[in-house]
């Protein structure tokens, strides 16, 4: 079966503190005016549609690879610098007011990004005082979306400028759930995706200490179904007095749930999913649930899993993690594992690979490496400077160097100048490379968001089936996903997150989700518990679901799914 590496990430929060930022600024003439304003592009568009040229939301007639000359981005972007205000909502500017990559986009487009900072308390007020700026870099939500968007109209539509975004198109063409991501209900585009493609852009996370199986005479790579499992288990707790395990099933896209869910069916979604032909299915009444759920009974009822795994903070999970005694953990415990909570203090931290039963013997788990949501640069109908702004997003979305020697691509984005912020290691060594500066004593992250980037933001994938040179728990934890679990997430991913719904639709779900969810995740712990007898108990508890509307629901996501499939 062929298998996905697909994600999607969001471009979201940024800068935090009412202030003015300004960029690194770019030489301009005073006074200077330089480009074609919105007006001149709809005349230029207009004249097109006139003329007898074939127009669909503004692409151009020719094949995304065969875009022309003029519409094609050339460095410096305008010959004259300008000026153009972008806004970033909720980022800490204690360390410097601009980013780093941002003043490189500058320097090589002639644009200067003069920016703007506010809390994200004050965004509301701020959008309602209609003084925007040219653009916003931000993760706005639904209901700003459609306000100024889908019905106020204050939003550029990138679909009318998509023949000036070459790359933003291609990557369209190599995701193609990107840009369902971003569509509205009316079929506009008001918002730049995130794609992110990396050895952790995966779902289920079943982490893994291999040193508490080797201590117990146990391999994870000779645990291969779910009976294996179990016997891993009780071998555990004859060795260590405790359950060496501890589920974490709160989420359930990620973690243990999904993981075991798998192994009882061909179904990988707990929840709502596409039965592979476009219709819309709830996995939480089907026998694939009750089975695994009959299984889990069994742990619960043999003591293999903590007795209180419903209720355990995060500090007693994080404690029995570090104690030497649990193997199976969850993922806040398993990305906090430091060298000195193993023995010889190098990290034995591995991810499961999938399981299979007597009710399927193949191998596969939900295809999330996959995660999509509206994201930021939402773009100011009124500004003079749309198309130039196109043409210097769409370096975002560009999968080599736009200029040799600039370091910015894509990926830039994300972790900064290719060269600079982040290499890549020898070839065929599968490893990447992070150079931090010392003063942030090796936390990356730190550095990324206080001088690097602003947010996440455009094509990430560069590093797709990459590690990270460092040896740590990152690279520890992203072996485990690029060896055990991305290789197997399915090809079908429903992406319930992101479908789009009309007002009554949107009434449906608000009346009736959210106590069908807390329904069957309270009878999912009662069954696992013993609280409530499966077998007797299966068929009242699917009843009780269609009293509460499911179907309801599952209509309502098949329309926006069927929308969402006709685009």
């Amino acid at each position: 079966m062929k298998k996905k590496m697909v994600a999607v990430i969001l471009a979201a929060a940024m800068a935090v503190s009412l202030c003015a930022c300004g960029g690194k600024p770019v030489q301009e003439s005073a006074g200077a005016e330089s480009g074609r304003s919105q007006k001149e592009s709809s005349q230029e568009k207009n004249s097109e549609e006139s003329s007898g040229q074939e127009s669909s939301g503004g692409e151009s007639s020719e094949a995304p690879g065969e875009r022309t000359a003029e519409s094609a981005a050339t460095y410096p972007i305008v010959e004259t610098p300008i000026t153009v205000k972008g806004l970033v909502v909720g980022r800490d500017t204690s360390v410097r007011s601009d980013r780093l990559v941002w003043n490189a986009v500058s320097e090589i487009t002639g644009i200067n990004i003069q920016w703007e900072c506010i809390d994200a308390d004050a965004l509301a007020t701020y959008l309602a005082g209609g003084e925007w700026p040219d653009f916003i870099h931000y993760s706005l939500d639904s209901a700003m979306i459609n306000d100024y968007g889908v019905v106020g109209g204050r939003f550029v539509n990138y679909l009318d400028y998509l023949e000036y975004m070459p790359n933003l198109v291609q990557t369209f063409e190599d995701y193609p759930l990107v840009r369902g991501a971003v569509t509205q209900i009316n079929g506009e585009i008001y918002s730049l995706p995130g794609v992110e493609v990396s050895a952790t852009t995966s779902s289920a996370r079943p982490y893994v200490r291999t040193d508490v199986l080797e201590d117990a005479g146990l391999s994870l790579d000779k645990i291969k179904t779910v009976d294996d499992f179990y016997d891993a288990l009780v071998t555990l707790k004859e060795k260590n007095g405790e359950p060496g395990f501890i589920p974490f099933l709160e989420n359930d896209e990620s973690y243990w749930g999904p993981m075991l869910f798998a192994a009882f069916g061909t179904l990988t979604n707990m929840n709502f999913d596409d039965d592979g032909n476009g219709k819309v299915i709830f996995n939480r009444t089907s026998e694939q649930m009750k089975q695994y759920c009959l299984y889990m009974n069994k742990l619960y009822a043999e003591g293999l899993i903590h007795q209180e795994y419903l209720t355990l903070d995060g500090a007693v999970r994080f404690d029995r993690a570090q104690s030497g005694k649990v193997a199976f953990i969850g993922g806040g415990e398993g990305n906090s594992l430091q060298a000195a909570d193993f023995a010889d203090e190098e990290f034995h931290l591995d991810c499961m690979a999938p399981l299979t039963s007597e009710f399927d013997d193949t191998q596969e788990i939900l295809g999330k490496s996959i995660y999509f949501a509206n994201g930021g640069f939402f773009m100011n109908a009124e500004s003079n400077y749309i198309v130039e702004m196109c043409k210097m997003f769409d370096i975002m979305y560009a999968t080599e160097e736009v200029v040799e020697g600039s370091g910015l691509l894509g990926q830039s984005f994300c972790y900064g100048i290719l060269g600079k912020d982040w290499d890549y290691g020898p070839e065929g060594s599968g490893v990447y490379v992070f150079h931090c500066p010392e003063k942030y004593d090796g936390a990356f992250t730190t550095y990324q968001y206080s001088e690097v980037i602003w947010d996440g933001a455009g094509r990430q994938d560069a590093l797709a089936g990459l590690v990270t040179e460092t040896v740590g728990n990152s690279r520890a934890r992203q072996l485990g996903f690029v060896n055990n679990v991305i290789p197997y997430q399915s090809d079908l991913y429903f992406a319930v997150s992101l479908l789009k719904f009309t007002d009554e639709e949107q009434r449906v779900l608000d009346n009736k989700l959210a106590d069908i969810t807390t329904y069957y995740k309270e009878m999912e712990g009662k069954f696992i518990t013993g609280v409530t007898d499966i077998e007797s108990s299966w068929d009242e508890y699917c009843s009780t679901l269609e009293k509460m509307g499911v179907q309801d629901v599952i209509d309502v996501y098949q329309a926006s799914y069927d929308r969402w499939n006709a685009q």
